[in-house]
């Protein structure tokens, strides 16, 4: 049980993670801060968008050990 429950909870954060992605993208091309966390647009929105890819990796990669 709490294996599939790890399961739900690791997808519905990827499904976050890639939300979060593709904001950060329409962010990117508005030339708009998502976050506004005080360093430039662009290196934000690439940022939050690097970690986003890598997040979404390594819930893959947890998945597929499981």
């Amino acid at each position: 049980m709490a294996n599939k429950r790890m399961i739900v909870v690791m997808v519905g954060l990827m499904i976050i993670f890639a939300i979060i992605f593709f904001l950060a993208f329409i962010s990117l091309q508005r030339k708009e801060s998502l976050f506004g966390i005080g360093i430039p647009v662009e290196f934000e929105n690439y940022l939050i968008m690097f970690l986003c890819i890598g997040s979404i990796a390594r819930i893959v990669w947890e998945l597929y050990k499981n």
